[in-house]
């Protein structure tokens, strides 16, 4: 993991929570840390287990993912954060991503005061019958969007896991802020976005930028995130 720390001490601290086949240190999550630094907040960003290149990478394997799994590496996370000191805890963000959207709000962790979700599912998709016959083979599938093929192997158990969580149920557990974000071009269609905004209990925002994609590539897309 990475803390940046703007200037003084005991400043307000948002963790960022990365996708399924992605790591803290892509473009997306330097940007955010950056510019939140900044603005005078910390900014913690971490690997998930198996994700990460070089010495980066955070032991485990990336195809044990799990929704389960990635909830346990985001209170772990928390933990470490809280108990480092430098920052002030009470205040206390967090932003995910795609699987790392559903992760903050389906940890239902009381610590964190506001949310930001991006590209976040609603509901989760099925194996498609190529991904269940690679299951069968192999006994995993090779995800093709994965930043790094080193972690990009996907089992069944991701799938399986998906059952035990209602995102429509877990986003009304939220009474803190709560904005999402999601591009009109995202594979996860903006209807997605649109339902867990209206399951969401509020205070609550909605922004969908235009001509977005799912990892909001394009600078002025990610500049205007």
């Amino acid at each position: 993991g990475d803390l940046h720390l703007p200037p003084g001490k005991n400043a307000p601290c948002i963790v960022s929570c990365h996708g399924l086949a992605s790591s803290k240190d892509s473009e997306k999550w330097l940007t955010f840390a950056c510019r939140a630094e900044d603005e005078g907040y910390a900014a913690f960003r971490f690997n998930f287990r198996g994700c990460g290149w070089g010495n980066e990478w955070s032991e485990g394997n990336s195809e044990d993912t799990t929704l389960s799994n990635r909830i346990k590496d985001y209170k772990a996370a928390l933990d470490f954060l809280e108990n480092t000191g430098k920052v002030d805890f009470s205040r206390l963000g967090a932003i995910g991503s795609s699987l790392g959207g559903c992760t903050i709000i389906a940890a239902n962790d009381p610590r964190p005061k506001a949310y930001v979700v991006l590209a976040t599912p609603y509901r989760f998709g099925r194996p498609t019958p190529e991904m269940l016959e690679s299951f069968q083979e192999r006994g995993y599938y090779e995800n093709p969007r994965a930043e790094e093929p080193r972690f990009a192997r996907i089992r069944k158990d991701l799938y399986d896991d998906f059952e035990e969580y209602d995102m429509g149920e877990a986003i009304k557990r939220i009474k803190y802020p709560l904005l999402i974000i999601h591009g009109s071009e995202d594979l996860i269609p903006t209807s997605d976005a649109y339902a867990l905004y209206e399951k969401a209990n509020g205070p609550k925002k909605l922004e969908i930028i235009e001509g977005g994609s799912h990892r909001f590539v394009d600078t002025g897309h990610l500049g205007r995130v």
